[in-house]
């Protein structure tokens, strides 16, 4: 469930920018050394991450959370922050990747799961960012996750033997043992 979520995510971005990024893919988790070393090679680029997820107030039978999946666009330019942002007639900037995504994903449904719904956008601005040539934004969407049971109690065998052993009395009692083999002619 959470994998098709994410590549329904990513397969919608992809149609909706087009040759516009050099990258839609997958990202493991937050933001790390690594991941801002893997993005820099790959810029303009936008990375999808299931963030996670937090049980709702009302508690059922069911394991769910209400999930959040957020939409990274990165991007980078030589001529400083500003065109990072706003791009030029060479390269795309993060505000155009951000107005095509935000309404391109927010209402997707994705099939046997659920709808996702905008929640937020956030200016990931940093001074190591900045630093390193780079604006990165996040596009923050809620979806809520049911978890599936981890098996159905009707798949289960038959009750067929039971076996027990019985403590009765005291410690110097002996136990008892019983047996029974039940019959499930319907």
């Amino acid at each position: 469930m959470l994998a098709e979520v994410e590549d329904a995510i990513i397969e919608r971005c992809k149609l909706v920018l087009g040759n516009h990024v050099k990258t839609v893919e997958d990202l493991p988790g937050r933001w790390s050394e690594a991941t801002l070393r893997a993005a820099l090679r790959k810029t303009p680029g936008v990375y999808v991450a299931w963030g996670g997820g937090k049980s709702p107030s009302n508690t059922t039978n069911q394991a769910a959370v209400g999930g959040r999946y957020v939409v990274y666009v990165v991007t980078s330019h030589a001529s400083g922050e500003r065109e990072r942002r706003r791009g030029n007639e060479r390269q795309v900037g993060a505000y155009e990747l951000v107005e095509r995504v935000a309404p391109a994903v927010h209402a997707l449904k994705v099939e046997g799961i659920g709808t996702l719904e905008l929640d937020s956008i956030d200016n990931l601005y940093s001074e190591r960012f900045d630093k390193e040539g780079v604006v990165i934004y996040g596009i923050a969407y809620r979806l809520p996750l049911n978890f599936k049971a981890p098996f159905d109690a009707n798949t289960l065998n038959d009750f067929e033997l039971y076996t027990g052993t019985h403590q009765v009395g005291g410690d110097n009692d002996p136990e008892l043992h019983s047996r029974a083999e039940l019959n499930q002619e319907e």
